[in-house]
C-alpha cells in the first residue's frame, strides 16, 4: 500500500533518515532513529531535588519526562519544534505514555492539557508542539485533550534565554483560564515538549489549582 502514496506523503508519514545521525532509513520504517541511535536515547530524568518540587507552596504534584534533553532526544525535540517534523509526536507520545503508566498506573488522569502559546508566535510557528504532543499523548491513554481551557495572554521573552529566577518573572500573569467549572476536581497532565526550571508548567498549575483542579502533572518529552 505505500507504493501507492505520492513520494511527499511517504517522506512525511515515513522519515527516510534518521533524526539522530541521518543516515538512510528503509522505506517502510516508522521509526525516526536507526538502531544504533535509538539505543543511545538519555533515559532517565536528570537529578532534580524531587522534595523541593513537590513541597508546600508548589501547585505541581509531580514531574514526569521519558528522556533527557542531551544527545538523540535532543536531536528528536529539534526535529519537530523547529523543523516542522509532526510524525515525531506520535513517536514521543508514545515514549510518555509509557512512563505515566509506569508512575501513575493505568488510571493516570481524567484530561489532557497543553502549555499553550500566545497567539502571535503560534502564528509565526503554525503550531504549538505542547498542542501536537498533548494529542499524541491523549490518544495512547485514550483520554480527552483540551486545547482551548489554557490561554497564553501575554508574549513572553524564549525561557531557553533567561536565569532560573528570570524565568519565573517571565511567566509570572502570562497565562488565564476559560472559565470552566468542569476542571474542578480533575486530574491533569499538562504538557509540553522540554521542562527545565518548571517555572512555566508551575504558572500554569497554580492556574488550575486555583480553579479546583484536584491533581496537576506536568509530562514531558524530555527534561533538562
Amino acid at each position: 500500500m505505500l507504493a501507492y502514496l505520492p513520494q511527499g506523503v511517504r517522506s512525511l508519514l515515513f522519515p527516510m533518515a534518521c533524526v539522530g545521525c541521518h543516515t538512510p532509513l528503509s522505506e517502510a520504517s516508522a521509526d525516526p532513529l536507526c538502531p544504533v541511535c535509538f539505543n543511545q536515547l538519555p533515559w532517565g530524568q536528570p537529578l532534580w531535588d524531587r522534595q523541593r518540587r513537590i513541597s508546600s507552596g508548589y501547585s505541581l504534584d509531580e514531574v514526569i519526562s521519558p528522556l533527557r534533553y542531551e544527545g538523540t532526544a535532543k536531536e528528536l525535540i529539534l526535529a519537530l519544534k523547529y523543523a516542522g517534523r509532526l510524525s515525531l509526536a506520535p513517536y514521543l507520545g508514545r515514549f510518555m505514555a509509557t512512563e505515566v503508566v509506569q508512575r501513575l498506573g493505568n488510571d493516570p488522569a481524567d484530561l489532557v492539557l497543553p502549555i499553550p502559546l500566545h497567539p502571535v508566535r503560534q502564528r509565526e510557528r503554525t503550531f504549538n508542539q505542547a498542542e501536537v504532543l498533548a494529542e499524541a499523548l491523549a490518544r495512547e491513554l485514550v483520554l480527552p485533550c483540551r486545547s482551548n481551557l489554557l490561554l497564553r495572554t501575554q508574549p513572553t521573552h524564549p525561557q531557553a534565554e533567561l536565569t532560573r529566577e528570570e524565568r519565573a518573572r517571565n511567566v509570572r500573569g502570562a497565562f488565564a483560564l476559560n472559565p470552566d467549572p468542569s476542571i474542578r476536581g480533575q486530574r491533569v497532565l499538562l504538557v509540553d515538549d522540554v521542562l527545565t526550571t518548571g517555572s512555566t508548567a508551575e504558572a500554569c498549575a497554580h492556574l488550575l489549582k486555583t480553579a479546583g483542579a484536584l491533581h496537576v502533572v506536568a509530562v514531558t518529552a524530555v527534561r533538562g
